[in-house]
């Protein structure tokens, strides 16, 4: 599942036309306002939300990033790693003897905005039987070391590391040792700028999918047993500057291969300051290309039980919807088969909201791909879910129809 800059006002340009200019300059100077209009408009629209992920060419060039295109630097650390900040890299594994791992370095003590830095590597292990392995190793006294290059990270002797486009992770702790290389399926890939501002302040929570897509060989050695591992990886980096629970209610994030598709999903609800304003992402790839989706994203949660473990609401079935430029639909359906990590951060030494719970699954996935003729191909296959609730959970925005 994903991060302060002042909202600023934006204007349109004006033109000044020369009477005696050619057709073509003409021409181009018209198009020059229509494109300048169109901007205007996406601006405005931004400040008719209290939540929004920023789309503007002012927002691109204010961050100094890309609008077609996602550069290494940007998986490198993009915080001072100290108060006023959080950062975390995390990476999940499904391989195919069942084993599931999930990784996650941060910069302080999980979301810890105002807290001092705090070096921390958390690892989460599933075996076939059931088996669970959660463990962590910190830093203390010192800032986390990283890059501002590139995605190069490391706690202690665990470490993870961009190299051509794929990545190397490592953790080491004791007996314990999982290594990964991580080759790359897909470019990176970000929701527009990535980064989501709340109201007109500097808030913003930054959301990058830096390997949405990997071929992985790995090894896990526990007391001395060592076992080979392959199968499907997937990378994220997380990044902001006030608290997560002051902006964000609840969010669902999930991700999965299903035959020739790559799957990220993820529906956002911000707080009820910001009017619990719905922020849906969805992203489609087939083979080694991200497709172009446009148009609204529908998003459907059902199916709700109160969850015995973090004894909140849970959508048990999530459905998203999204055409592209030819008019095909893809609907990516969920439905939670049983629940790998559960986090109850209700104890944690800082202000975290109202008994903030994190919650991952192992969930069944399809894709369902609707041509304009109405025929359809589905795809299936197990994906990762999770569910991240800082309050009581709105589990549909007002706003949403």
């Amino acid at each position: 599942m994903l991060k302060g800059i002042n909202f600023r006002l934006l204007f349109l340009i004006v033109f000044v036309f020369n009477a005696c200019g050619t057709t073509s300059r003409k021409s181009n100077t018209a198009s020059d306002l229509n494109n300048s209009i169109r901007e205007h408009q996406v601006n405005q629209n931004e400040r008719k939300k209290l939540a929004y992920i920023a789309s503007s060419d002012e927002a691109y060039s204010r961050l100094n990033i890309k609008r077609d295109k996602v550069e290494a630097w940007e998986d490198a650390m993009r915080t001072s790693g100290e108060s006023g900040s959080y950062e975390w890299w995390y990476s999940d594994f499904i391989f195919s003897d069942g084993t599931t791992v999930a990784i996650a370095f941060y910069s302080k003590l999980l979301f810890d905005t105002y807290g001092a830095a705090l070096p921390l590597v958390t690892i989460n292990i599933i075996y076939p039987d059931g088996r669970k392995i959660n463990d962590k190793d910190f830093e203390f006294g010192k800032k986390l070391y990283a890059s501002k290059t590139i995605a190069d990270i490391h706690v202690k002797s665990s470490f993870l590391i961009y190299k051509d486009g794929d990545y190397h992770l490592h953790y080491n702790k004791g007996g314990l040792t999982f290594d990964a290389l991580m080759v790359s399926n897909l470019p990176m890939w970000r929701p527009q700028t990535g980064h989501i501002y709340f109201g007109e302040s500097k808030n913003y929570f930054a959301w990058l999918p830096a390997q949405v897509s990997s071929t992985v060989h790995a090894t896990l050695e526990e007391s001395g047993i060592k076992k080979e591992l392959v199968g499907t990886g997937y990378h994220d980096h997380n990044w902001g500057n006030s608290p997560i629970h002051e902006n964000i209610n609840n969010w669902y994030w999930g991700r999965a291969k299903v035959g020739e598709y790559s799957l990220i999903f993820s529906d956002i609800i911000a707080e009820e300051e910001y009017d619990y304003e719905r922020i849906p992402i969805m992203m489609v790839a087939k083979g080694n290309e991200i497709l172009e989706l446009n148009g609204t994203i529908e998003v459907e949660r059902k199916d709700f039980v109160i969850d015995k473990t973090t004894e909140k609401s849970y959508a048990n079935k999530l459905r998203f919807i999204q055409k592209d430029d030819n008019g095909r639909t893809y609907t990516i359906e969920s439905i939670r088969k049983k629940n790998i990590t559960f986090v109850d951060m209700n104890s944690l030494p800082f202000e975290t909201g109202n008994r903030p719970t994190y919650l991952r699954t192992l969930s069944d996935i399809s894709l369902i791909v609707t041509e304009l003729n109405g025929s359809k191909e589905e795809y299936k296959g197990l994906g990762i879910i999770e569910q991240m609730s800082f309050n009581d959970n709105v589990e549909n925005s007002p706003k949403s129809k």
